[in-house]
Formats: structure tokens, C-alpha cells, sequence
């Protein structure tokens, strides 16, 4: 019989692997410590306090990915405090295989359950206990079927480096950064180059997380052009080598950040098949976001409504707000409401639901509370409350904290610009926008160029509604640019609903048809059209554009 004590429980390991757990007081708890060290065994129990809770992720760990997901979660979540004693005896230890294997393990359960503190927090501590994978000479990663932790350390060869490998993408994904400024530094340039020299085509390690992070580490450093091609080939990889749920998974990436509703309809399928209730949400709500774009409003309702009750029986506690958000979003234009100029509100019961959705959103993050605050900016904005509009956008921006990541920055600048035209402040709105620009420059061209684009069609409308000199054929120009470039990065990243894009477009083409003559319009529309998208948010992003230079 093992007794491990931690904290303060007790786990009783009997003969079978059944586990009994009592839970102590915390007098009673420090006196066990006590008498451990007395006995000379505190190091004994807690290395087989280790070894016990290591082997416990492992086996849990695959189960996340299929039929038994939910009672996996529970179980992280039931023993994530004797989780956590593991990872710091190991630590402490400075055993950097074990600590390796725990962030390996716990690392899909940290991202479903938004522990984001102890995903970047271990995977830093992983990183520090061993080498460095890819310092200079970066040593070229070897083939190696399945997970490396599919059998428990201690590991040697290739499954010891790919694990060292995978620990480093870890912490590269959670540690956050300063988005495009970062990417422009030499040391991550540098850092990004050893990332790709150390996988080929080909590998299997690089058709699952977190391998697949070297298409995108290519695509940050030039040897793939676009975000679709990047995600063409993950998806081509799974194809060939993991055509189960790590294909779904690529599927639904290509789906959200490409706005592709048939990956969306195949993932569902392969999610559905391997039992996977948080795959099968994420996939049912990007079918209903492609759904939306198409204008097939009932159908999106359908899927998000679906989305949200699968989330719900899985616990996700980040997505069931979102999705309720996108329902109640979609709800609120079936019955007449979201549109600008204080018309109709629509069914009162959806804009409470989204009321509600977006205040338990900010509850779990700001990837959350942005997805839901702005369905509902756009909502009173569009039935004449700007007022509220821009209460929400100040919530969110104090969800988000200091630690603004630039595309939010440029997101947020864009809809505050937006609401600046509807109140008139045109001024204002222009000096938004270059800010706005700016703030996406580099990382948006590569993985959200919509996000860019967006800020054309507003641009239009803020230069044509200021009306100086030069503004009206500025603003033709813009419109161009945005008709031109409406059609790419149509997935994620959208600032704004398919029925907010149109009202833009609407309102801007109005202002400036009845600033200039109609031969005019038109060709000053033709040049903005024949800008790149960089040309033209080089226009955009111009200081001269705000009173007096420089940007509000």
C-alpha cells in the first residue's frame, strides 16, 4: 500500500490501482510532513508521489481526444492540485524527463480548461532544467511514430530529443509576445530559422501539436507565402499520416482561419466518429460561422445552438459563453434587429442572451469576452446605442489588461473607428485607423489579412464623411482597396459581422458618390483596386492623416 501526502491529501494506492482519497486538516497534514522528514522517507513518498501522478496524465492524456473526454477532464481537474505538487517535486528534483512528460501530458487539458498559467509557467520550467533543441548546430529531427510519451521516461535518442523539442514549442506557443514588433526582432527571427531547420517534410511528429507549429514557424519566416498555404500543408500531412483526429483537428484550423465551411463539415465528421464533444462544438460552430457568411441565417442558428450544448456536456467553460453569443447574435438578425439607425431591436430574449453571453465571456479570458463583447458592440450599434457600444469595447480593453497582443490593438482601434463614423467624428476616426493599421502591420499581412482589410472600408467612410481636401478621392480609393481584397483571410480575425461589413460598404459608397462627380468615383476607385494590400494600408496608416500629424 502507497501513501503520497501532498497538501492536504492523503492518496491511498491500494493493490489493483484503486485509489482512495482522503482529504486532511491542515494541523494533521503539517504533522504527517513532519514525521516523514523525521523518518528520513519525505523524499521516498514523493518521488513515488511523482512517479504515480506522471503515470496518471499519461493514461488520462489520450483520453481527452475521444469518448471518454469528459470524465478525462474531470479527472485533471479533480487531481490538478496533486498534479501540480508532481510537476514541483520534479522541478525541484531538477528531473527535466519527468517535468517534460507532465507538460507532454497535461498540456491539451491546460488548453480546454484555459490554465494558461501553468501551461506557460511549467513549459518555462521544462525549458530551463535541459538543453536547448535548437540552439546553433540545430541537430535535424529524426522520424518517430507516435507520441514520445506513449511510453514513460526515462527516454533516450530520438524520443529524448523530440521531447525536449516539443517542450520548447510548448513554451513558445503560451509565453504571449508583443506580435509583429517581436517577429521583427533578430533574435526570434533567429529562433524561428532553428525551428524550421530542425523538422523536413515528411515526419510525423509534424502532423500533430505541437509539431504542427513548424508550418506556421515557416510561414513567419518567409518559406511559405500565405497563411492558406501553411495550412494546406498541415492538412496534406494529417492526410497522409494521421487521418483521425489529428486530421480533424488541422481541418478545423483551416476551417476557422480560412473561413472554409467543407473542412468544417469533415471535421465534424472525424470528431463525431472519435467521440470527441469539444471537437465536435468547435467544428459545429465554425460550419455555422461559414454558414453566416453565406447569408444561410437559420442554419447557423441550428449549429450554434448544437455547438453550444455540445461545449456545455464537456464543461467547456470558454466556449459555451461564445457560442450562446454567436446564437443569440444570429437570432437578434432573424427577428429584425442589427440595423443601423436605431430601427427595430429585434427580439428582446436574444439581446438579453447576448447581454448575458458576453458578461460570462469575460469571466474566462479575453479571447472569450472579445469574441462575445463584440456581437454585442456591433448589436447597439446597430439599433442607434453607441453609448453602450463603446461602454463595451472600454470592458473588453480592461479584460485584455496591459497585455494587449497587437491584433486585438488593431481589432479594437478599428471598431472604435467604426462607431466614430456612425457618431459623425469623422476626424477622430481617421486618426483611429492609422493607429489601428499599424498596430496589425506584419502580423496580420501573414495570418489575418482581413483584419487589414476591414479597416479599408471604414477608412472610405471616415475620409469621405470629413470632407477636406483630397478626402473624397482618399476614400474612393480606400473603397477600391476594399473591393479588391474583401475575399481574403475570410476565416478568423473578423472584426466584423457579414451584415456590419455591408452597412460600411453601404455608407461609404453614399458619402462619397455624393462628394464627387460619378467619373471621378470611378476612377479613383479603379486606382485603389489596383493597390496591393500593403500599398494601401500604407495610405491608411499615414500620420499626416490626423489633425495636426501624428496619431490620437
Amino acid at each position: 500500500m502507497l501513501g503520497a501526502l501532498v497538501d492536504k491529501s492523503l492518496v491511498v494506492a491500494a493493490p489493483g490501482g484503486v485509489g482512495m482519497r482522503y482529504r486532511l486538516l491542515e494541523t494533521v497534514a503539517e504533522y504527517a510532513r513532519e514525521r516523514l522528514v523525521e523518518a528520513g522517507e519525505r523524499a521516498e513518498v514523493e518521488r513515488r508521489h511523482l512517479v504515480y501522478y506522471r503515470e496518471l496524465a499519461r493514461r488520462t492524456d489520450p483520453e481527452l481526444r475521444g469518448p471518454g473526454q469528459v470524465a478525462a477532464i474531470a479527472r485533471f481537474e479533480r487531481e490538478h492540485d496533486n498534479l501540480r505538487g508532481a510537476l514541483r517535486t520534479a522541478v525541484a528534483r531538477g528531473d527535466e524527463q519527468e517535468v517534460l512528460c507532465l507538460v507532454h501530458c497535461l498540456g491539451w487539458f491546460w488548453q480546454l480548461r484555459n490554465h494558461h498559467v501553468d501551461a506557460r509557467t511549467w513549459a518555462a520550467e521544462a525549458g530551463r532544467l535541459g538543453p536547448d533543441p535548437f540552439r546553433e548546430p540545430v541537430r535535424r529531427a529524426e522520424p518517430l511514430d507516435g507520441r514520445c510519451v506513449d511510453v514513460p521516461p526515462p527516454w533516450t535518442g530520438e524520443r529524448l530529443r523530440e521531447a525536449r523539442r516539443g517542450g520548447r514549442l510548448y513554451a513558445l506557443a503560451t509565453q504571449g509576445g508583443a506580435g509583429a514588433t517581436a517577429l521583427e526582432r533578430p533574435e526570434t527571427r533567429a529562433r524561428l530559422s532553428a525551428l524550421v531547420s530542425a523538422y523536413r517534410p515528411g515526419l510525423p511528429q509534424t502532423c500533430r501539436q505541437p509539431g504542427t507549429m513548424w508550418y506556421f514557424a515557416r510561414l513567419m519566416t518567409g518559406e511559405l507565402t500565405t497563411l492558406d498555404e501553411a495550412l494546406t500543408e498541415i492538412v496534406d500531412a494529417c492526410r497522409d499520416r494521421a487521418p483521425g483526429w489529428d486530421l480533424g483537428f488541422a481541418l478545423l484550423m483551416r476551417a476557422k482561419l480560412a473561413g472554409r465551411g467543407a473542412d468544417a463539415e469533415e471535421a465534424l465528421v472525424l470528431f463525431e466518429a472519435a467521440g470527441d464533444s469539444w471537437g465536435t462544438a468547435e467544428s459545429l460552430a465554425a460550419r455555422g460561422e461559414a454558414y453566416e457568411q453565406d447569408g444561410r441565417l437559420p442554419e447557423a442558428a441550428a449549429d450554434f445552438e448544437r455547438a453550444t450544448a455540445a461545449a456545455a456536456r464537456v464543461g467547456a467553460r470558454s466556449q459555451v459563453p461564445v457560442f450562446t453569443a454567436r446564437l443569440a447574435a444570429v437570432r437578434l438578425r432573424l427577428g429584425g434587429g442589427g440595423c443601423e439607425g436605431g430601427r427595430p431591436e429585434g427580439d428582446p430574449a436574444a439581446e438579453r442572451l447576448l447581454a448575458e453571453a458576453a458578461d460570462e465571456a469575460g469571466k474566462w479570458g479575453a479571447e472569450a469576452a472579445g469574441a462575445a463583447r463584440t456581437l454585442l458592440v456591433q448589436h447597439y450599434a446597430h439599433t442607434g446605442r453607441t453609448d453602450l457600444a463603446r461602454a463595451q469595447l472600454t470592458l473588453l480593453e480592461g479584460e485584455f489588461g496591459e497585455a494587449v497582443p497587437a491584433l486585438f490593438r488593431g481589432l479594437v482601434g478599428g471598431t472604435w473607428a467604426w462607431l466614430d463614423c456612425v457618431d459623425g467624428l469623422y476626424d477622430r476616426a481617421v486618426g483611429r485607423l492609422a493607429r489601428a493599421v499599424v498596430d496589425v502591420e506584419t502580423l496580420a499581412h501573414l495570418v489575418a489579412p482581413y483584419l487589414v482589410v476591414a479597416q479599408f472600408g471604414t477608412a472610405a467612410w471616415a475620409r469621405g464623411g470629413r470632407g477636406g481636401p483630397g478626402d473624397a478621392e482618399a476614400g474612393a480609393r480606400f473603397l477600391g482597396a476594399y473591393d479588391a481584397h474583401a475575399g481574403v483571410g475570410s476565416g478568423s480575425f473578423r472584426p466584423f459581422t457579414p451584415e456590419t461589413d455591408a452597412l460600411i460598404r453601404t455608407r461609404a459608397e453614399e458619402v462619397l458618390r455624393g462628394a464627387l462627380a460619378p467619373e471621378a468615383y470611378a476612377r479613383h476607385h479603379e486606382e485603389g483596386a489596383a493597390l496591393s494590400l500593403r500599398a494601401a494600408a500604407d495610405l491608411v496608416r499615414q500620420p499626416w492623416e490626423t489633425p495636426g500629424g501624428g496619431f490620437e
